[in-house]
């Protein structure tokens, strides 16, 4: 029977070779309810009890509280994907992904380009610029900003661009993601195939605190210590590295008025 959180799917059959699923979380949880591991055969209430325990341990693992020896809201190395967007020739804005919650950092050119990334700006500083000058040429600077809500739909942001695009131009850049709701449909939590163990008990740690008013148990303990040993792995791969996404040198800084040379500036024939 279909209801609003399997969408139609069988939600206790998971692919062959899965590593973690909503499935096998539904399972895990609805079994340490004592409700057994068969969704199907739970009642609708029991259903809206699983799957919010699982929404809010898949979102505490996504953004962990504060706890001993770890600091608050982790930035997660794969909640910080590279992406590329492609400028429109005469298109002063383009709307960006509906997952992304910030970008970060700059926009870089292709390496062979040979051109300096487009600084993210604040926005008065990108309309004044536009107010001086509205040739278009390579973008040299942007600015991201939120735009009207449409009703019914969610507000996405948009990315404007100084000078305005005067050609199609593709460039790189990281943002951070803002994770959906796991469902039938969408049933993999980010991160799974790594911190498969983490995520599971943290799902389990909430149904345990929730079930039992509030009490801190074996899985709340087992959460806080496999999380300690996420984050250190994710430490470790760079998670809070993001870059320079370009071949350029970081050194190099174009002269006043560059439209995007790749000489750097030199004085006295010694580079500075």
């Amino acid at each position: 029977m279909a209801n609003q959180f399997t969408d139609g799917a069988d939600v206790t059959a998971p692919a062959s070779g899965d590593w973690l699923t909503y499935a096998l979380l539904l399972a895990d949880v609805g079994r340490y309810l004592g409700y057994g591991p068969t969704s199907s055969a739970w009642s609708a209430i029991e259903l809206t009890e699983v799957d919010l325990y699982v929404q809010a341990g898949v979102r505490q693992f996504y953004y962990p509280p504060a706890m001993e020896g770890i600091e608050a809201g982790w930035d997660w190395s794969f909640l910080r994907p590279t992406t590329t967007i492609a400028t429109v020739a005469a298109d002063a804005a383009q709307d960006l992904p509906a997952t992304l919650g910030r970008v970060m950092g700059d926009f870089y050119y292709d390496e062979s380009a040979y051109r300096q990334s487009v600084v993210q700006v604040g926005e008065a500083r990108l309309l004044a610029a536009l107010s001086r000058s509205e040739d278009n040429g390579p973008p040299r600077q942007c600015a991201i900003r939120a735009k009207d809500q449409v009703t019914g739909a969610q507000q996405v942001m948009e990315v404007a661009w100084w000078p305005i695009p005067d050609a199609a131009y593709t460039m790189t850049y990281r943002y951070e993601a803002m994770a959906g709701k796991i469902s039938a449909s969408n049933p993999y939590p980010l991160g799974a195939k790594r911190y498969a163990q983490v995520i599971t008990e943290s799902c389990m740690a909430i149904a345990e605190q929730r079930a039992n008013d509030g009490g801190d148990g074996l899985h709340t303990a087992l959460f806080r210590s496999a999380l300690q040993s996420a984050i250190e792995m994710d430490r470790k791969a760079g998670a809070r590295y993001y870059g320079p996404m370009s071949a350029r040198p970081p050194a190099e800084v174009p002269r006043h008025g560059d439209t995007g040379g790749t000489y750097p500036i030199t004085y006295k024939a010694a580079s500075i």
